[in-house]
């Protein structure tokens, strides 16, 4: 029993270790007094954090359509198709366009078994190359895919397969390409910010 408890505390103890390694890292990031960073990139980066805290009202709304939903059906007796749906929209708009907002506030999950213990050099050139040859190809191919999707949904009038469903079901769609390059903008906003650390340092 004591070794099983000790086996726990050793755990909660790693666990609390990385969370303070990067979380710490993290704050470096955002530490605007020790670095020169492009004006361009901070608007960038406003600029997306402020799209995200505007598109997280939209979760009152979500919240609101669930109480509804709920009270008619258990209250009513009543089940709205078209509301259940608009759920769902709503929810994956929140997740879309949470990847570009989780980015520029450092909120993505990353790997940092080797990368905590790389020089913030090695850090910031292994992520310029992550950016611009994994990350840009991958966020042109949606774009590019979702712009065909949300187009051809416009262009046939795309709507719910159910009777009582939403129409328009390009606007949903739309929200795939505009989502991913919202991302592709946090990403070059960071891209301009490494490459004129790497360039000119620190002040």
């Amino acid at each position: 029993m004591l070794s099983s408890n000790a086996d726990e505390n050793k755990k909660i103890d790693i666990v609390e270790e990385y969370e303070e390694i990067s979380h710490e890292f993290d704050k470096d990031l955002e530490d605007k007094e020790n670095e020169n960073i492009p004006a361009i990139s901070l608007a960038l980066k406003n600029g997306i954090r402020a799209f995200g805290n505007i598109t997280s009202w939209l979760s009152i709304v979500l919240i609101l359509s669930i109480i509804v939903q709920v009270s008619g059906r258990y209250i009513f007796h009543k089940n709205s198709i078209a509301l259940e749906e608009l759920q769902w929209h709503l929810y994956a708009i929140g997740v879309v366009i949470g990847l570009s907002y989780a980015m520029v506030n450092h909120s993505h999950v990353r790997v940092d078994i080797l990368r905590v213990n790389f020089s913030e050099k090695l850090q910031r050139k292994i992520e310029i190359v992550g950016i611009l040859f994994l990350m840009f190809p991958f966020i042109f191919i949606v774009v590019d895919y979702g712009w065909d999707l949300a187009a051809e949904a416009y262009r046939v009038g795309e709507r719910s397969d159910a009777v009582e469903g939403l129409s328009h079901r390009w606007i949903i769609k739309a929200f795939i390409p505009l989502s991913f390059f919202l991302l592709g903008l946090a990403a070059l906003a960071r891209l301009i910010r490494y490459v004129s650390y790497l360039m000119k340092g620190a002040k």
